[in-house]
């Protein structure tokens, strides 16, 4: 049953489940859903592989990339305690040297981090390091896969990072901006001292807005975020007060 949905999702990699089930009765076939949904799977797998072996392809693909963009970093962590197990990929580490060029020639000194849970049978997160360039457009200059979000992870980073974009001093003035990661302050402190932290105020008025909701104190609380000096900051605050004194 599997076979019959592979030549339609060749050409329609996105269709849907009812779109796999009109497709199967035009043989015969009356499938459940829960027989369409292993069938769109098995074509999936059949076409695309399979999330383990797409793993197993990362070294010949980290050579290929340092092969065909020189100066580039691809950088795999696996756990192999000796040589008789197979290895456990933990983290993989990329970055171009278009993008290390670019952040250098023009972007500012002020990099954000997010990340996001992959999806698939074997999970793990994507982290996200992005710059500002001169149009204050989002500029990507590293790439992260990795098997949990952590301390240990954000430290791994941390040290190709400054390896290949460091080393930092005082005449680069960094500031790193997040949503408060977990484990990420506690690693660029360590691995990069010199570095300013900052945090997104769009998480903060999300957690601020959910415990003293409102539009006007939504409002003010980007008046104050967006305020360059004392004065403006100082009245914003204080009309923060005026309505609430506990916010």
């Amino acid at each position: 049953m599997a076979k019959k949905p592979v030549a339609v999702m060749r050409d329609h990699p996105d269709i849907s489940r009812k779109g796999i089930e009109v497709e199967m009765l035009n043989y015969g076939v009356h499938p459940s859903k829960q027989q369409v949904y292993r069938a769109r799977e098995k074509a999936r797998e059949e076409i695309e592989g399979t999330h383990a072996a797409s793993y197993s392809k990362m070294p010949k693909y980290a050579v290929l990339l340092r092969q065909s963009n020189p100066g580039s970093i691809c950088k795999i962590h696996y756990d192999r305690p000796n040589l008789l197990v197979e290895p456990r990929f933990l983290g993989l580490f990329i970055s171009f040297k278009g993008q290390k060029d670019d952040f250098f020639t023009g972007c500012r000194p002020f990099i954000g981090f997010d990340g996001c849970h992959l999806k698939g049978s074997l999970s793990g997160v994507l982290l996200t390091v992005v710059a500002l360039d001169a149009n204050n457009s989002i500029f990507p200059i590293a790439f992260v896969v990795a098997e949990f979000e952590n301390k240990e992870t954000w430290s791994w980073f941390f040290y190709f990072f400054q390896e290949f974009f460091g080393p930092f001093d005082n005449s680069v003035p960094l500031t790193f901006m997040s949503d408060r990661q977990k484990g990420l302050n506690l690693a660029y402190e360590e691995m990069i001292p010199l570095a300013t932290g900052r945090y997104c105020c769009k998480h903060i008025c999300n957690n601020f807005t959910f415990q003293f909701p409102g539009l006007l104190l939504d409002s003010l609380f980007w008046k104050v975020s967006k305020s360059y000096d004392a004065i403006g900051y100082n009245e914003a605050m204080a009309s923060i007060k005026d309505m609430n004194v506990e916010a």
